[in-house]
């Protein structure tokens, strides 16, 4: 995995960790702030709640592997941008899916994208109802911050 970390550092990723799946906090009362739809696509988008699966179902997804590649960019706004916001999220996801081809390229084909934010088909980690402040403090990284930082992150979940 220190090859994905290096490669994810080298083309625009500010972090990258690993952590044991078992490790990423799974809390299933998550799933609600997809219900309350504040980002506008529950319901509306395959990857989303709940067109993407039942909570059970995510989370029995990802135990199916071993390992998480946490991928982490940052976006300094004076103000709350929506657009760039936006932008920044489908840069995010452009980057991540870089990485899963070298994956590919390199032999991996079974491993799990979770998205910043709905990405094609692949679900955000809300949807997964994972834990992004415990999984950032258990890899030593920074979640949320008073400091104009919006912090992004996606996982590649692999065997």
């Amino acid at each position: 995995m220190e090859k994905y970390i290096e490669f994810a550092k080298s083309i625009g990723f500010v972090n990258a960790k690993v952590l044991s799946v078992k490790q990423l906090v799974y809390v299933p009362e998550y799933r609600k702030y997809c219900e309350e739809n504040l980002c506008g696509n529950y319901d509306k988008v395959l990857a989303c709640p709940p067109k993407c699966g039942t909570v059970e179902e995510m989370h029995s997804s990802m135990q199916k592997y071993q390992t998480a590649l946490i991928l982490q960019t940052e976006l300094k706004l004076p103000a709350f941008d929506q657009a760039k916001y936006l932008a920044a999220k489908r840069e995010h996801n452009i980057l991540a899916e870089k990485i899963m081809q070298q994956m590919e390229k390199d032999g991996t084909s079974d491993y799990l994208f979770m998205a910043a934010g709905p990405w094609k088909n692949h679900s955000c980690l809300s949807a997964y109802c994972v834990d992004a402040q415990k999984m950032a403090d258990a890899c030593g990284l920074i979640c949320w911050g008073n400091d104009g930082t919006i912090r992004l992150f996606s996982l590649i979940l692999t065997k």
